[in-house]
């Protein structure tokens, strides 16, 4: 279930990004922080009233971390990538975060990492298939 919400909270983080980027007065820094902040004291919220009795932020902070992850990859340039690619990062990123992150674990850059491996791949598998189809 965990795994779930990961790829689905990485999907909103860069589909959200993404889009909020293309409007005006907007990049795609103030659209990631903007969104990141905003579901984080939304998670924060939805936590500590709803679900915990405790009141820890920490499952707020793990949620925020996949969001910004997301974020990280819906940063991509939109004359670059499509739907179907930011779609490919997005899951990618989810998966290199459940695998690798957890052994990075105090390691400066880890997350932003990920992003660029996530995206790396897509970008990859684009330009290898454009040269099939030109061959």
């Amino acid at each position: 279930m965990t795994e779930l919400l990961v790829v689905i909270t990485t999907l909103a983080g860069a589909f959200t990004t993404y889009r909020l980027a293309k409007l005006p007065r907007f990049n795609v820094i103030r659209a990631s922080s903007l969104l990141t902040i905003v579901f984080y004291f939304s998670v924060l919220l939805i936590h500590s009233v709803l679900i915990s009795e405790t009141r820890s932020p920490d499952a707020a902070e793990f949620w925020a971390t996949v969001f910004f992850g997301g974020s990280f990859v819906g940063m991509s340039a939109p004359h670059r990538f499509s739907y179907y690619l930011l779609t490919i990062s997005s899951l990618c990123f989810a998966v290199i975060f459940m695998v690798l992150l957890p052994l990075l674990d105090g390691i400066g850059g880890a997350l932003g990492c990920s992003a660029f491996i996530s995206v790396a791949i897509s970008h990859s598998l684009r330009v290898t298939v454009n040269k099939l189809k030109g061959a």
